[in-house]
C-alpha cells in the first residue's frame, strides 16, 4: 500500500517532527542583556541558539540546521525556518532574521554568563550545606 501525501502535509509532519525533537533538548534559556541562549546545561560556553530580543535575529548553528536538514531531506532554508518558529512558539516572541553562525565562537555564551553560574552554584551550594546544618541552640 502506497501513502501519497501533499507536500504541504509533509511540511507540517516536518515541523511536528523537529518541534518534538527541540522539546525533548529541555534547553536551559538563559537571559542575559537583550539576548536569549538555549544551551543544553547551565555552564556550557557555546550555546545552539540565540536570539537577540532587540533586533528580532535568531543565531542558529550549522550543526542543528544541517543535523535537520539532512535527518528529513530538506533544504538548509527550510531547516532554519522551522527552528525559527519553534523559537518565536517557546518564547512568545517574533523572530525577524535567522542566520546560521558557522563557528562556535559565533554563538559562544557572554563571559558574564559564566560567573554568574558560578556564582550561582556557590551560593546554592551554601545554601544547600546550611539546611543541612543541624541548628543547636545551646
Amino acid at each position: 500500500m502506497k501513502l501519497i501525501i501533499t507536500k504541504s502535509q509533509k511540511d507540517r509532519i516536518v515541523e511536528k517532527l523537529i518541534f518534538k525533537h527541540l522539546d525533548k533538548q529541555n534547553y536551559n534559556q538563559i537571559e542575559i542583556r537583550n539576548n536569549i541562549y538555549f544551551v543544553k546545561n547551565i555552564g556550557d560556553q557555546f550555546a545552539e541558539i540565540r536570539f537577540d530580543k532587540n533586533s528580532g535575529f535568531c543565531y542558529i548553528h550549522y550543526d542543528l540546521v544541517l543535523f535537520f536538514s539532512r535527518m528529513f531531506s530538506i533544504e538548509v532554508s527550510d531547516s532554519k525556518t522551522i527552528i525559527g518558529r519553534w523559537v518565536e512558539h517557546t518564547l512568545q516572541m517574533e523572530v525577524t532574521y535567522t542566520p546560521m553562525a558557522k563557528f562556535r565562537s559565533g554563538i559562544r555564551v557572554e563571559h558574564t554568563l559564566q560567573m554568574e553560574v558560578k556564582y550561582t552554584s556557590i551560593s546554592s551550594k551554601l545554601f544547600s550545606l546550611s539546611l543541612n546544618i543541624p541548628y543547636n541552640n545551646t
